[in-house]
């Protein structure tokens, strides 16, 4: 399949993908650090309301946000929610943005897995060196690492069958690009077996 028209298949099957009820990949990211949401009570923790408001807020400084994310993440801490996600459209995800939050794809629910894979192969077809950035690698890995049934079966869960046969294209396209690969073919295989465990 060539460029164009694997852009095309991706645009066409994810264009109404939504984040839904999931964490932003923000979110996700704070809970690499914090393991825990804004919106959610630290039951293990004997903080009053203000200490805990206190808290959440030094652990957010301590992070590398965007201003815009930040200011955001304040207000959604002080009214116990989540964040707005401030991208409805994952075509127009930059990549600055998925390479600042990319410790939350380890953690990302997949109704947010399915949300932002269109924007991290839609980087990729636009500049392949996206490859080696830490969005991709992190991407790459939780597909990578969900080498069972269950695993791979929860993670793909809000996967259309045709999303998932795009996301097996994208996946055979960039192991022809191997020079601008880091995991290279190997990583490329364990992927689609990991696919090939759902029966597709």
């Amino acid at each position: 399949m060539n460029i164009d028209t694997l852009k095309n298949q991706i645009e066409l099957e994810f264009k109404n993908v939504t984040l839904g009820d999931a964490y932003t990949l923000p979110e996700e990211d704070y809970a690499d650090t914090s393991y825990w949401y804004f919106d959610k009570r630290r039951t293990d923790l004997n903080l009053t309301e203000e200490e805990w408001v206190k808290q959440e807020l030094y652990l957010l400084e301590t992070g590398n946000w965007f201003r815009e994310d930040f200011n955001e993440a304040v207000n959604a801490i002080k009214e116990k929610r989540k964040m707005n996600n401030r991208y409805s459209n994952p075509f127009e995800i930059p990549v600055s943005y998925l390479n600042n939050y990319h410790t939350g794809f380890s953690f990302l629910k997949p109704q947010g897995f399915l949300f932002y894979t269109p924007a991290i192969m839609s980087s990729v077809l636009k500049d392949t060196e996206v490859l080696s950035s830490p969005s991709f690698l992190s991407w790459f890995y939780r597909l990578r690492s969900s080498n069972t049934f269950e695993e791979i079966s929860k993670l793909l869960n809000c996967f259309t069958k045709a999303q998932i046969e795009v996301l097996k294209d994208f996946l055979l396209f960039i192991s022809t690009l191997s020079l601008e690969m880091k995991e290279g073919k190997e990583g490329v295989d364990k992927c689609l077996n990991n696919i090939s465990l759902l029966g597709f």
